[in-house]
């Protein structure tokens, strides 16, 4: 009976183990994934080493700025003409990490300007192309003046230079304040939102899209003159996890408990 209560209870320590052990890989992963940046240490270059995104348009003379604690980023009207309109494009992503499904955050601070100049946005599935008519991805950003309207906030599916609207809202953001920009994506399921810093929901939206499968998180903005002045927004804390992780981790956590616990009855 000693015997055999020993060996049950090795069985019940050995299973929980087990599940805390593959719960702990989970995590260790996840945290392998995930990428925030506060701008903190006031560069671009490490924790987390951003890659600059400069050909889409074929513009030039862009630059990127962390050295306020915030990430700004501009680009002048200066590349390819298309429909009489001459474009700039600017972005930065996180190379290093390949996301399928992930959840992609950031925080849009006010500077002088900020909400007049050109469309911005978060991305997701980057593939990091950086030569003209190549990057692909997906991306939610705000349009300043759509389509005549106040403005909107769009899911995009990027192809080169073929930015098509899957989603959008109109909406109009108080250039006086900060928003952050949300945008999750679960298999096919896109969903983006946009609320104040720290406060309500403004507008959100869904679409269904399944060209990319995985890729890099990061921001991006485009302007066009003379639609748009040239592109210069600024973020902060931004942040890019692996989604649905957190559900499987606690997933793992019940699985243990329930086996620990049906073993303990049957004693």
């Amino acid at each position: 009976m000693k015997n055999k209560l020993f060996s049950t209870s090795t069985l019940v320590i050995r299973r929980v183990l087990g599940g805390a052990v593959l719960a702990s890989f989970v995590v260790v992963s996840a945290a392998a994934l995930a990428v925030t940046d506060d701008f903190s240490d006031l560069d671009d270059t490490a924790n987390p080493a951003w890659t600059h995104l400069t050909g889409l348009a074929n513009s030039t003379g862009q630059s990127w700025d962390a050295s306020t604690g915030n990430y700004r980023l501009k680009a002048p009207n200066n590349g390819i003409i298309l429909s009489g309109a001459q474009y700039g494009f600017v972005g930065s992503h996180v190379a290093g990490t390949q996301l399928t499904d992930s959840y992609v955050s950031a925080d849009f601070v006010v500077h002088t300007g900020n909400g007049l100049f050109g469309v911005y946005g978060v991305a997701a599935r980057l593939d990091g192309a950086n030569g003209l008519n190549q990057l692909k991805g997906y991306g939610y950003a705000y349009e300043p003046f759509a389509a005549g309207l106040g403005g909107e906030m769009v899911l995009y599916r990027i192809t080169g230079l073929g930015i098509s609207d899957i989603g959008s809202q109109a909406v109009s953001l108080d250039p006086n304040k900060d928003y952050t920009f949300n945008l999750s994506i679960t298999g096919s399921q896109l969903y983006g939102w946009v609320q104040e810093v720290g406060g309500p929901i403004v507008a959100s939206k869904s679409a269904i899209d399944a060209t990319y499968a995985s890729g890099s998180a990061g921001v991006f903005g485009y302007s066009a003159n003379p639609v748009y002045a040239p592109t210069d927004f600024t973020i902060d804390n931004f942040s890019a996890v692996p989604e649905p992780s957190t559900i499987a981790l606690a997933g793992l956590g019940l699985l243990g408990l329930f086996n620990a616990r049906r073993l303990n009855r049957s004693l």
